[in-house]
């Protein structure tokens, strides 16, 4: 048997698998990418097998989720009919039911789960289906034709919209439920009893607290008995129990195994080359704290993603909010988070109106949210609130108020800290300034300097200026006084130079080590930065940095591929090195080698990272306090040495308006969205709006509020300034960020 080598081999054909794909080649221009598909057609919407195919306004060509050229044009093999039936990790091959063998660098496995099989008497009389497939839909539209009765076994989501879908077509329905209730999944009486009413207008017979004891029949179903004794004629069966995750072949791989397969937080499986996602992946929940599965096409799709660019090397945890959509007799509805172990629901609005939210509460934090025909701001703001745990007592008694709006709620402080030496030092001022006006940040994002402020920052949250303070107090150079600014500049220089800043850096040519590498030939930077990583150790404590309230985000440029990477103190075990990969700037610095990769300064590529709490925090609702060191504003150049000096500035100045105008793109975007959705059937329409795609893209149109605390007119023009940390200098800096940060949050609070 001959075995092909594959570098990204994606087990399973569904949304996961597509949207993995799609990203691997977006991230990898060359590797070689494989999707193994157990059925004989290309991904498709699982969601629509209930709804449009079923109802017969949909073909199967319909459903795809992408175009039949895609996969060609991106050199993505498609194979079809490709099951997989056993995978060896000690040898990363997978053989297929067809025979065949591949060889994989990295493995996604994906295969979704299949339809839960009753184990009653004539479980196997024709006519009694399940639906997890387009095979399956087909077989129940076909039966359904020639059928005059039909049983749905469940009143789950799937149950309803497939009685839903039975009686259009001109059945008689009958739904059973082993359970008390409808919807059993949405936990409260008040959404049962109104889609219990739904059934009953529809002319579809709900009976609740019963089970199948056996399917009576002669080669085909007649009738089901329940376990009351009760006879229910019928010509066909639709089974909407649940699902088992399709991980069996899996049994003797060495995986864990356990509800589905195992996966951490990066949807890792216990192999390190071996990833999970989906529907059969078992994962940490780690905004509610548990471990689970989660049977949502919006789930598949978005851990798909994650998947994928942490097969690439990333180091991207999944941590969203579960978000599921549905629609029944025509009630479009999204259902976000988790409703077990509630303690309270606030409704908001009318289910009759079309207009309805219901809030479920854990006290006093949201953990769920079922809405009809709500805003897709309102929905993001929800998702927000639920993922960031906010409590919500303040704010409880005007829930109700539909005019009150759930987007104002989820706000969160962000300060950006720059790059630049020893202008840092006006850092330290504007966090003594801010704090003393009661703004203390959510989240610091920074870069190069920045990075170690801000990781003192967020070691001392609330606390931070003291301590900070004294850092810059050790880093301080005590040089004499030199009325002469030029003087000063040259004595500065000439230190620096020969003795380089004490508790920062030191001069390799002060430095005894044997080997080739104390020649100058082989060096990679002037200076050693051994002493700032002492320092920084008395002022951070590494240890705790992941739970502290304060999140740290940092970057830095990866030497070798000259992409950015981002290191999050929720995500990322944090330690001095991480500090120093954001800050090591060559030539002066040396690259920091943090896991196996050589790291320079992040400030290479941007020196404001807004796009970095945009990226991991989201948009909705954040008051930005961005620190500029290289204020956009300054009179022309008049020589060389003012002409380099400027140059540097332009490099290194903040990228928040770049973001800011890609924030105005998507604003655009999105009211053309609107504009279109006008002219399109009302009732579509209102689908659409439901879509968790449209909430996530529509809902982040929160404006994001930014405060400039900036270093500018006044500044120094000295070729001495990025490494200026003589005491003198380095309290006016101080000072000066003070003095900023209290004007820039009294513009801020106008």
């Amino acid at each position: 048997m001959t075995t092909r080598n594959i570098d990204y081999l994606l087990l399973g054909g569904g949304a996961t698998s597509a949207t993995a794909a799609r990203v691997l080649r977006s991230e990898d221009a060359v590797a070689r990418i494989a999707i193994l598909c157990g059925e004989m057609l290309a991904p498709y919407q699982r969601p629509q097998l209930t709804k449009g195919f079923l109802g017969g306004t949909l073909d199967a060509s319909q459903m795809a989720i992408h175009a039949p050229g895609f996969y060609a044009e991106r050199h993505i093999e498609l194979l079809l009919g490709a099951r997989a039936v056993s995978v060896n990790l000690a040898a990363h091959t997978v053989h297929t039911s067809d025979a065949r063998a591949f060889h994989y660098r990295k493995l996604l496995i994906a295969t979704g789960a299949s339809a839960r099989v009753p184990d009653l008497p004539n479980a196997t009389l024709r006519g009694v289906h399940c639906l997890h497939s387009v095979a399956d839909a087909a077989a129940i539209r076909e039966a359904a034709a020639g059928a005059g009765r039909a049983v749905v076994l469940g009143a789950s989501f799937i149950g309803l919209e497939v009685a839903a879908s039975l009686r259009t077509l001109g059945l008689n329905v009958t739904v059973i439920e082993r359970g008390r209730r409808v919807l059993p999944l949405l936990g409260t009486q008040i959404l049962s009893d109104y889609f219990m009413h739904r059934c009953v207008e529809r002319g579809i017979e709900v009976l609740l607290d019963r089970s199948i004891r056996e399917f009576v029949g002669s080669g085909a179903v007649e009738a089901v008995m329940t376990d009351r004794g009760e006879s229910m004629l019928c010509d066909l069966v639709v089974v909407a129990i649940g699902v088992t995750p399709n991980c069996e072949f899996l049994r003797d791989s060495g995986l864990v195994l356990e509800g589905g397969i195992v996966a951490d937080e990066f949807l890792r499986t216990s192999d390190p080359d071996v990833f999970a996602a989906g529907d059969v992946a078992s994962f940490p929940d780690a905004v509610f704290g548990v471990r689970r599965r989660i049977e949502h096409w919006d789930n598949a799709i978005r851990q798909g993603r994650v998947a994928a660019r942490n097969m690439v090397g990333g180091s991207f945890p999944y941590r969203d909010v579960s978000m599921f959509y549905g629609d029944v007799f025509d009630v479009s509805y999204n259902f976000l988070g988790r409703a077990e172990d509630i303690t309270q629901t606030v409704e908001r609005g009318t289910l009759d109106s079309h207009c309805y939210s219901l809030l479920y509460l854990k006290n006093d934090v949201l953990q769920a949210m079922f809405s009809v025909g709500r805003t897709a701001e309102e929905t993001a703001a929800a998702e927000e609130l639920i993922r960031r745990r906010v409590n919500l007592h303040a704010s409880k008694a005007r829930l109700r108020d539909e005019a009150f709006l759930l987007d104002t709620l989820p706000s969160q402080t962000v300060l950006i800290l720059q790059g630049g030496g020893a202008l840092g030092a006006f850092e330290c001022g504007a966090v003594r300034g801010l704090e003393e006006r009661g703004v203390h940040p959510d989240v610091v994002a920074a870069v190069s300097i920045g990075a170690f402020n801000g990781a003192i920052v967020a070691s001392h949250p609330g606390n931070a200026a003291a301590p900070l303070a004294e850092f810059w107090r050790e880093l301080s150079i005590a040089l004499p006084a030199m009325p002469d600014p030029c003087i000063h500049q040259a004595l500065l220089s000439w230190y620096v130079l020969c003795m380089g800043v004490p508790n920062f850096f030191q001069p390799r040519w002060w430095n005894s080590q044997i080997g080739r590498e104390a020649f100058v030939p082989w060096w990679t930077s002037f200076y050693d930065p051994a002493p700032i990583t002492r320092l920084i150790t008395r002022y951070v404590d590494f240890e705790s940095l992941g739970q502290s309230p304060v999140r740290l985000l940092l970057s830095a440029v990866d030497v070798a591929t000259g992409e950015r990477r981002i290191f999050d103190s929720y995500v990322d075990r944090l330690t001095p090195q991480h500090l120093l990969a954001s800050g090591s700037l060559p030539p002066g610095l040396p690259w920091t080698t943090v896991d196996d990769k050589q790291y320079w300064d992040g400030g290479i590529v941007s020196n404001s990272p807004l796009d970095l709490v945009i990226e991991r925090c989201g948009s909705i609702g954040k008051r930005v306090f961005a620190v500029d060191l290289f204020s956009g504003r300054r009179a022309m150049p008049a020589n060389l040495l003012e002409v380099m000096l400027r140059r540097d500035e332009i490099v290194y100045t903040d990228r928040v308006r770049n973001d800011l105008r890609f924030e105005e793109y998507a604003n655009d975007f999105s009211e053309l969205v609107q504009d279109i959705l006008r002219h399109v059937d009302p009732l579509e329409a209102r689908r659409i709006r439901q879509n968790p795609r449209y909430i996530r893209l529509m809902g982040n149109r929160v404006p994001i509020h930014v405060s400039r605390i900036e270093l500018c007119e006044g500044a120094s023009t000295s070729f001495a300034r990025d490494y200026d940390f003589s005491t003198t200098t380095v309290q006016q800096l101080q000072e000066r960020g003070y003095q900023a940060a209290l004007a820039a949050v009294a513009r801020s609070r106008h």
